[in-house]
């Protein structure tokens, strides 16, 4: 399975012809991209869908992210599948109790620092087992070009549809959005993780290449790193479920 990224075109209309989406384009011969080969599906700009489209990838368990033109995430078509199984059922525990939000600032405290102190090390800083999390996001943001201002940000967005992805298959879609967008923010902070992952890649790539990249030089560099974020994402989210299963 590979993920789908679509860019925004005069004209574009994504349909449902079972069982693929039908991209259209005028003048142009349409295409089709089987759900069965689609992880999840990446949109930057305006696109006309039809409800059928949605809903078919709905069905399909596929995760939607949605850019706005500056590559910022727009909107969130999360995917359900009944057949997934939820192997998350402690996230439901944590949140019953009165503690809950404390306990877990601290569990992600202690994998901030885990990443922070990784990304300053592969960045060879020399106190890099010190590093603290907003010192080195300041030398970072005086060490970045100008232009390359809006890269993190829609870094940030393409990481969004891997971890939607990736929860989904872990049951929490559709069905527990809440656990998504309420107190307990776990989708954006999952991609604060991993973004200290790419810090160090950003910092060279900008060195050797200072031109500022557009968005599809981006999705090269992103899918070039995707399966590490997935053993990384693997990494986390095992630590997470470790965690919630100590806390009792």
């Amino acid at each position: 399975m590979k993920p789908l990224y679509l860019q925004a075109r005069p004209g574009m209309q994504i349909d449902y012809e079972e069982p693929a989406l039908r991209v259209s384009l005028p003048k142009q011969t349409r295409q089709l991209f089987s759900l069965l080969r689609v992880s999840r599906i990446v949109v930057s700009g305006a696109v006309q869908w039809s409800m059928e489209a949605l809903l078919a990838c709905a069905d399909a368990g596929i995760a939607i992210v949605f850019l706005n033109d500056d590559g910022q995430v727009r909107a969130r078509w999360l995917g359900c599948d009944c057949q997934r199984q939820v192997l998350l059922q402690g996230v439901l525990e944590l949140l019953q109790r009165g503690d809950s939000m404390e306990r877990y600032q601290d569990w992600l405290r202690g994998m901030q620092r885990m990443a922070v102190r990784s990304s300053a090390r592969r960045l060879r800083l020399v106190d890099w087992r010190e590093a603290d999390a907003n010192e080195l996001k300041a030398w970072l943001e005086y060490t970045r070009r100008a232009d390359w201002s809006g890269t993190e940000i829609r870094l940030q967005s393409l990481l969004m549809s891997t971890v939607l992805m990736f929860l989904g298959n872990y049951g929490l879609d559709a069905r527990n959005s809440g656990l998504l967008q309420g107190q307990l923010h776990l989708p954006e902070d999952l991609c604060a993780l991993l973004l200290w992952d790419f810090y160090p890649a950003l910092y060279a790539w900008q060195k050797k290449h200072p031109a500022t990249p557009g968005q599809r030089d981006l999705i090269r560099f992103y899918e070039a790193r995707s399966q590490r974020v997935e053993q990384l994402l693997r990494g986390i989210v095992a630590k997470l479920h470790q965690w919630l299963l100590a806390l009792g």
